[in-house]
């Protein structure tokens, strides 16, 4: 998963509020009080962060992504103004409203479930698609089938082919995108992933309790 685009980084921590089938995403905003046209809707899932994660994304964006967004190389230009926007807002508490970074307090639900997160990380799938499903396997044992074929340990497979699956409060990364926009005179950038990855066991949260639809389609 590794990269070395400026607009790329890999982060990881315990998983929320996940919707990983465009299908589903589709009908839960039909249901959410705060719909978005259908072209627009995703995918979606969040990472509860903890400082060390928290910090290696804060510093990913102010010390590389923002210069490269100023170097005039994204598809989006932004002014030493709006950068120096970005900059404060992810600098802050993440409270303000509406959001124009992938950063947003830990909800008040999730604090008690996970309290060694200081951030959520909200991050979109791509329009029309499903997010894809991967996991690390450290050993055979975690495969349904064992392998024909040697394999190196740890590996990444489809997690279909293996023993684990991804739930609220296990422990997963993504590789993002990253990409910058302009909402009115706003400037903002999102965090974009085609593919999740589990990674460990975790508690899960609240027992299978459903997904926060107003807040997952809040933004």
């Amino acid at each position: 998963m590794g990269t070395n685009q400026p607009n790329n980084i890999t982060i990881y921590g315990r998983l929320s509020w996940p919707v990983f089938g465009y299908t589903e995403a589709v009908s839960r905003n039909a249901r959410s009080t705060y719909p978005v046209p259908e072209e627009q809707v995703t995918p979606t899932f969040n990472l509860l962060l903890e400082d060390a994660q928290l910090n290696k994304f804060r510093t990913h964006v102010a010390d590389v992504y923002l210069p490269w967004v100023a170097s005039g190389e994204s598809k989006v230009q932004l002014d030493a103004r709006q950068i120096d926007m970005l900059l404060k807002q992810l600098d802050s508490d993440f409270e303000m409203q509406p959001p124009y970074i992938p950063l947003k307090p830990v909800p008040e639900k999730s604090r008690d479930l996970a309290p060694e997160a200081v951030a959520m990380l909200k991050v979109n799938g791509r329009r029309g698609i499903d997010i894809e499903q991967r996991a690390v396997v450290n050993d055979e044992v975690e495969l349904i089938v064992p392998p024909s074929e040697i394999l190196s340990f740890p590996v990444v497979k489809p997690i279909r082919q293996t023993v684990h699956n991804l739930y609220g409060g296990c422990y997963a990364a993504a590789t993002l995108n990253l990409y910058a926009y302009i909402s009115g005179k706003m400037p903002g950038f999102s965090a974009s992933a085609g593919v999740v990855v589990f990674k460990a066991d975790g508690e899960r949260f609240g027992g299978g309790v459903d997904v926060d639809e107003d807040e997952i389609f809040l933004d």
